[in-house]
């Protein structure tokens, strides 16, 4: 009976340690969570703060943040309300890792062509998007293209067909190089990259990783790795199959796409999940009490606070401040009609983080997104007429810009418009100018009539009179009396001159067409110089948007390049976009029909 009890005994136990053992030996893939990513935050606007971020749910689709809600907390606080306001074109980079030996030289014209559809349009936008292309080595992956933005870069590589690596590959240690050093080759830090493998999934000299660590560190990264499977003859069934399902677990491990190169249908499917995450959210948030330092943020999703991503906003301790003077009890009014512009009476506080008052160099009412100017030296109380109102919640801002070229714009203030008998708050009611006008007008005749008393008095004591015999005559009476008859010298005989002919101007070869301005200016700019700049003061520039504040002094310049144009941003302090592209330092040629953003003002480029 013991001898019964101490075999069961031992079954159970070796049952239990092979147990283990299957357990510790079994590698289950978990689901990746859903990212954020923060990848550029703007304090350019206190107290508003804008950010631009992009998000990848568990299966590697962009996330669409008009229907998950955000969250923000500032210096550990909630930020309050988050607004959405956009999109950024931040562009994609994406990498290829190409994996060619003998066996799958038969793939390569398809490979070729798979890349080459890849870099066109629509999926890869040249001069924002990125692409690069290496071939996995013996020992790290080999560059055979750099980041380059242009179709023909790609296609170029490939004029010539590709050569198949000759000796052993190290597939896993080649990945690692290039996810290590992704960041590093994206030529814009807030560009999503991607990591595109394109082998057969077996590796025959991995020296440095384990297999399972290459999903692990593309996770890390936030780096989707989609794997492109190629047939290999060189190799049996069963090894074929065991390539194909590492690709299918390094895939599914950093939310990337899976495919088949000879399934060339599902291609497009891989390539526009790329190109999704070319345009980025932009999202504001209003600091509540703005202060000087360099203090954290957190943007999580609403609905689940453990998907997060954190940065840092710095708030240089000279920057202004303004906002709106209207307690929340003034901000109601009812007005029985809109057909006519209401009047009404504002007021803000300016200040600057260190105690410092500066000059305003100008200064804009915005009202329901429209901007107008306010006299600066009436800023701190002033009236202004509205026309676009509406019955409900208007959204009003006071956006200035003071000497050091720092723009802040207020939080906004939503005043409530009900319909009825028309009731004001005192806040808001106009000062009565009745009494001034009449004011004005009582002194301008009391100096028209102190005026012609003086002269009244003046002409009956002939003083008038007096003073004309004293006025000493000129070269222009001297030019009279000469001109009398007698006095005029003979005229010399008439000789014909050749007749001058004015130069002729350079032709006008494009013109800006206005399309947003809050400024008053002509509806065209003809271009007919070589260098012209474009700005918000009319000294300095050639083409000028005065009442513009989000545009710089000299914004922007045009240069003729042959006979076409290249727009060069001249350090302004919002950009200057050419397409939603921020154009780099190197500036942008302009074709017929480019759109152009320089704050708020908004052309297009035309030439014939």
């Amino acid at each position: 009976m013991h001898d019964k009890i101490r075999r069961l005994f031992t079954v159970c136990l070796l049952s239990l340690c092979l147990f283990w053992w299957l357990a510790g030996s079994t590698t289950f893939a978990q689901e990746p969570s859903p990212r954020l990513f923060i990848t550029n935050v703007d304090a350019s606007t206190p107290p508003t703060v804008v950010l631009d971020i992009y998000g990848m749910d568990a299966q590697g689709n962009a996330i669409d943040f008009s229907q998950d809600n955000l969250s923000v907390r500032h210096n550990g606080s909630p930020a309050g309300a988050v607004g959405k306001t956009g999109s950024h074109t931040s562009g994609t980079f994406t990498l290829f890792l190409i994996d060619i030996p003998n066996g799958v030289s038969q793939q390569f014209p398809a490979l070729q062509d798979a890349i080459i559809q890849f870099a066109s349009s629509p999926t890869m936008m040249e001069q924002v998007d990125y692409v690069a292309v290496y071939q996995v080595g013996e020992t790290a992956a080999i560059e055979l293209l750099a980041p380059n933005t242009f179709y023909h870069g790609v296609r170029n590589l490939f004029s010539a067909p590709l050569a198949a690596a000759s000796g052993a590959t190290a597939l896993i240690d080649s990945t690692m190089g290039v996810l290590n050093q992704i960041n590093e080759l994206k030529p814009d830090p807030a560009m999503a990259s991607s990591l595109v493998v394109i082998t057969d999934g077996t590796d025959a000299v991995s020296t440095r990783y384990e297999p399972e660590e290459v999903a692990a560190r593309a996770e890390d990264l936030g780096v989707p790795i989609h794997t492109v499977w190629l047939n290999n003859q060189d190799l049996s069934s069963a090894s074929q199959k065991h390539g194909q399902d590492y690709l299918e677990e390094v895939a599914a491990g950093s939310r990337g796409i899976s495919v088949w190169l000879e399934n060339s249908p599902n291609l497009p499917q891989l390539w526009s999940r790329i190109a999704s995450f070319r345009d980025q959210s932009r999202i504001q948030y209003t600091i509540a009490d703005i202060a000087g330092g360099t203090f954290p943020i957190e943007v999580s999703l609403t609905g689940s606070p453990s998907v997060k991503a954190e940065s840092t906003v710095t708030i240089a301790d000279n920057t202004p401040s303004v906002s709106l003077n209207l307690p929340p009890e003034s901000r109601v009014l009812t007005l029985p009609n809109l057909e006519n512009p209401v009047k009404l009476r504002l007021s803000t506080t300016i200040s600057w983080l260190d105690g410092v008052e500066r000059q305003l160099t100008a200064a804009q009412l915005i009202v329901n997104q429209t901007p107008q100017s306010i006299p600066l030296e009436s800023i701190a109380s002033f009236e202004v007429e509205l026309s676009n109102l509406f019955y409900g919640d208007n959204a009003l801002q006071i956006s200035i810009l003071d000497e050091q070229e720092m723009r802040v714009t207020s939080p906004v203030i939503l005043l409530t418009i009900m319909e009825g008998s028309k009731s004001i708050p005192e806040e808001l009611k106009p000062v009565n100018n009745f009494g001034r006008i009449v004011g004005r007008v009582f002194l301008w005749l009391l100096i028209i009539g102190v005026v012609g008393g003086l002269g009244f008095f003046s002409w009956r004591q002939g003083w008038f009179a007096l003073l004309s015999q004293r006025i000493p005559r000129g070269r222009a009476q001297q030019h009279v009396e000469n001109a009398m008859p007698g006095n005029l010298p003979p005229m010399p005989p008439y000789t014909p001159v050749e007749e001058f002919e004015e130069p002729e101007d350079r032709p006008v070869v494009a013109y800006l067409e206005v399309l947003g301005s809050v400024s008053l200016v002509p509806a065209n700019f003809p271009l007919s110089r070589t260098h012209l700049r474009i700005g918000r003061s009319p000294v300095q520039t050639d083409i000028s948007f005065e009442d513009d504040i989000t545009v710089s002094r000299t914004h922007a310049s045009l240069m003729l390049e042959g006979s076409h144009y290249r727009i060069f941003d001249e350090g302004s302090t919002s950009g200057t976009y050419v397409n939603e592209q921020q154009v780099p330092e190197y500036g942008i040629q302009l074709l017929n029909g480019d759109e152009i953003h320089l704050g708020a003002v908004h052309l297009r480029f035309r030439q014939a």
